[in-house]
């Protein structure tokens, strides 16, 4: 979807991963998509960094580490209104959401995407929610606090 996005929306897309599924097929040729293989962690951050946003598009992703990475480095997301997505991603403020999963649906959240204003410290501030730190703390919150109640019974 994002390929056919867009070749005709007219943006430039780059795909970085192993080859598989669409990868595989015959694509046309066109200096707007840019199939970059298996990269690295460092090269995966750099992308990311560059990146003007970040595209999550499965139809019902159950949390998606993805999105949450690209903010990480203040990189806003254009995600599927679906599954982890949800949580992950503040609509309007982190990136965008939308409903519409299709090609042209992709197009015009695309559109709305460039017109929003999004500061890269709500996507860093968001990402941390997520954040193996505040999981351990809250965790050990959370036991203290059951061990603390059973004792009271």
């Amino acid at each position: 979807m994002a390929i056919e996005a867009a070749l005709k929306g007219g943006f430039k897309l780059k795909i970085a991963g192993s080859k598989a599924g669409y990868f595989s097929l015959n694509h046309p040729k066109s200096n707007q998509i840019e199939f970059l293989g298996q990269v690295t962690d460092k090269e995966l951050i750099e992308l990311y960094k560059g990146a003007k946003g970040f595209l999550a598009l499965s139809r019902d992703e159950d949390f998606g580490i993805t999105p949450v990475e690209a903010m990480s480095v203040g990189t806003p997301v254009i995600a599927f209104n679906g599954g982890g997505y949800k949580e992950t991603v503040l609509n309007r403020k982190t990136g965008l959401l939308f409903d519409n999963y299709s090609v042209d649906g992709l197009i015009s959240a695309i559109k709305q995407f460039n017109n929003l204003i999004i500061d890269p410290k709500d996507c860093i501030e968001q990402s941390l929610k997520f954040s193996k730190e505040r999981f351990k703390k809250e965790i050990k919150e959370f036991v203290e606090k059951a061990i603390k109640e059973s004792g009271k019974k």
